[in-house]
């Protein structure tokens, strides 16, 4: 055991090394920093030691007495020396929240229906211009059967622009949200944004051997918070040209909850979310409630 110390930290130093030359095998992670553990065999009289460093594994066995070091893919029964194998253990879950989401967003009203009514035109939306960015940056998994099946509660900001199709402009009178048209203007940019911070639980599953070659599904709910919102217009005016900007709440609802799902293969994931809550408060605004389908450019 004095000789074979020298041995594991000489391994520990030169350990990376070593790792990019080695096969890759499969073991559960432990800790992310060294671990040497020891188990002996009285019959044999053999030694083997185990070293867990990240997502790395060092097994060293040492046949009789012979300190002997030989590093090769199977053991020589009659060769009494020490075989070390390298492996890599593989992941067996990515983050499917934490990460970077893009998408579309787009309203129904309380007929479930895109195609809205005259009162609720002015929200009328040109899906190529209306999109939903997320910056994802807390991912916790907690487990209930390993990586196979578990709980993800994360935290992430969205920023929502809805790209208005029709020459409205949107205004609050006496607690009231609707839009106007005004003749002497020719809107070439009609936009309403908002910001709002996200607390999504979800359930989550991942069936496959391994990270890369699963399958994840995972849905839930999402409690979000309205950080700001504004309206941005440009437009033509007696042959001027004018850009304004309007920062207010509009009557919208600063909590929302929503139901959100995610599927995906590896690190490809798509995602939707569909609002229960109203934009708009009760009474204030016409019944809308908005949803976004898309899919995580850049999973953390």
């Amino acid at each position: 055991m004095k000789k074979l110390l020298p041995i594991i930290l000489s391994l520990l130093v030169a350990f990376p090394t070593l790792a990019q030359e080695a096969d890759s095998t499969s073991k559960d992670t432990i800790n992310d920093v060294p671990l040497v553990t020891q188990e002996a065999d009285s019959a044999s009289k053999d030694t083997t030691y185990t070293i867990e460093w990240g997502n790395k594994t060092i097994v060293i066995i040492k046949k009789g007495d012979d300190e002997k070091i030989v590093i090769n893919d199977e053991y020589d029964e009659d060769d009494p020396s020490i075989r070390i194998k390298i492996g890599s253990k593989k992941k067996q879950r990515h983050n499917h929240y934490a990460g970077i989401d893009f998408g579309l967003n787009g309203f129904v009203n309380d007929a479930m229906s895109v195609d809205l009514r005259d009162d609720e035109k002015f929200m009328d939306q040109n899906y190529y211009g209306s999109w939903y960015l997320a910056f994802n940056f807390i991912d916790s998994y907690i487990p209930i059967f390993q990586e196979k099946l578990g709980v993800t509660i994360g935290t992430g900001i969205e920023f929502n622009k809805y790209k208005l199709s029709r020459d409205y402009t949107i205004v609050n009178v006496s607690d009231s949200t609707f839009g106007i048209v005004d003749s002497t203007i020719n809107l070439e940019k009609n936009l309403f944004k908002s910001t709002m911070i996200n607390l999504p639980i979800m359930l989550e599953t991942n069936l496959g051997k391994d990270a890369d070659h699963s399958f994840h599904l995972s849905a839930g709910a999402m409690l979000s918070y309205r950080l700001g919102s504004k309206t941005k217009q440009k437009f033509t005016s007696d042959g001027e040209d004018y850009k304004t900007k309007s920062r207010s709440d509009y009557n919208m609802n600063d909590w929302r909850v929503s139901l959100v799902g995610r599927i995906g293969y590896g690190k490809l994931t798509f995602f939707a979310s569909y609002s229960l809550t109203p934009f708009f408060k009760d009474d204030r605004g016409p019944e809308l409630y908005p949803f976004t389908v898309g899919v995580s450019l850049l999973p953390f």
